[in-house]
């Protein structure tokens, strides 16, 4: 018996062509990109059946299961009924692996298939009852036991690790922890949130929004997931001295699902006079961001340069004062201009990538990017 097979064997063709309508691709990217995430998923449970606790926790998500409604995959993913388990599956994989886990394999899968981590974490949890479905179908009745899953994904590791494509590889996704982890946090569109660590005290004192279009957009975001049934997922984790926020908003436009990712990033306060400065390069960051993704044309980059020599003064004024910094300060503000002009950087790439944009934009843009990097050095 192979449990990769046995869910694989699941997945038939009308199947597959109802799961690449709802993740917006054809049936064979789908059947690419299924043959990854299946094993990925089934070593994501192997993982977390070697502990006594996260084989417990996986039997009492399989009771959840509605083993009967699973048998006709055809039907419920092509019926109205889909988003359901969409729903039922983004809350399994949030309960078993916890949101930093979930991430890692998301941004993984991502990566390997080229597809956007919206459409990958929307083809995990369109998969996830379907893999958890099969798990439960080698018991008796679809009652499972810690010990009889332990032994269960003993005895399929080999099986599990075959399946992987080439150049993907479990410890490609880190550690799978119950619960979220450290510095993680998430909360599904009914406002539950995850047992885990939480904020740091400090974080809501010195939030600085960036790429975001301001607290506006976000605030607005928010309340459109939840009122149309999408999913918003906040990750935050500490690099050194900066701290970031990642939001992430996946949201159902017809049968296609649309991911919006926006970050933020904010200076430890005990860096006093960099946190300080990071107020003022936050809004240059944002404008100039705000300025470069409105560029959707020649025409528009022309409107855009007067827009663009208007923040000339503000970025003088964040050298002059980055240049008095000393010692940790320096630092930590040189550290935060360098993951902010990252991020950037991706906006930049996108307007100049249009004809005829990059000779216009170029001698404004370029000089002022320079600056920054000497900023972020």
């Amino acid at each position: 018996m192979n449990l990769v097979d046995l869910v694989k064997d699941q997945l038939t063709s009308q199947v597959l062509g109802n799961l690449g309508s709802l993740i917006g691709a054809d049936e064979s990217q789908t059947r690419t990109a299924t043959s990854a995430a299946v094993p990925a998923l089934l070593g994501g449970l192997a993982k977390l059946a070697s502990s006594q606790g996260g084989a417990s926790q996986i039997a009492s998500a399989l009771g959840g299961l509605d083993l009967g409604a699973l048998g006709n995959l055809a039907g419920l993913l092509g019926g109205s009924n889909a988003s359901r388990v969409a729903d039922q599956g983004g809350s399994l994989l949030s309960s078993l692996f916890g949101t930093s886990a979930t991430g890692k394999m998301v941004e993984t899968l991502a990566g390997f298939l080229g597809m956007k981590p919206g459409i990958a974490r929307s083809l995990l949890a369109y998969l996830a009852p379907v893999v958890l479905g099969m798990v439960a179908k080698q018991f008796t009745g679809g009652r499972a036991d810690a010990a009889g899953l332990q032994r269960l994904f003993a005895d399929q590791g080999s099986n599990i690790r075959s399946a992987l494509p080439a150049g993907l590889s479990l410890g490609d996704f880190g550690v799978v922890a119950p619960q979220g982890g450290r510095e993680t946090h998430g909360r599904d569109t009914h406002g539950r949130e995850p047992a885990a660590g939480g904020f740091p005290a400090w974080l809501p004192l010195v939030l600085l929004p960036l790429l975001a279009l301001g607290a506006w957009w976000l605030m607005n975001r928010d309340k459109a997931a939840k009122q149309d049934g999408g999913v918003l997922i906040e990750e935050i984790r500490k690099e050194g001295p900066v701290t970031i926020d990642r939001t992430e908003v996946i949201e159902r436009e017809g049968k296609k699902m649309i991911d919006t990712v926006a970050e933020t990033i904010s200076i430890d306060p005990k860096f006093i006079e960099a946190a300080r400065l990071a107020t003022n390069a936050t809004d240059l960051f944002g404008g100039l961001s705000k300025i470069l993704g409105g560029v959707t044309s020649v025409d528009a980059a022309k409107a855009a340069i007067p827009e663009l020599e208007k923040l000339g003064p503000m970025l003088t004024g964040v050298q002059s004062e980055a240049e008095k910094l000393e010692g940790e300060n320096k630092t930590a503000f040189a550290e935060f201009v360098s993951k902010n002009l990252g991020l950037l950087q991706k906006v930049i790439d996108t307007a100049m990538a249009i004809p005829g944009v990059k000779e216009l934009l170029g001698p404004v843009v370029g000089p002022m990017v320079d600056t920054l990097k000497k900023l972020g050095a």
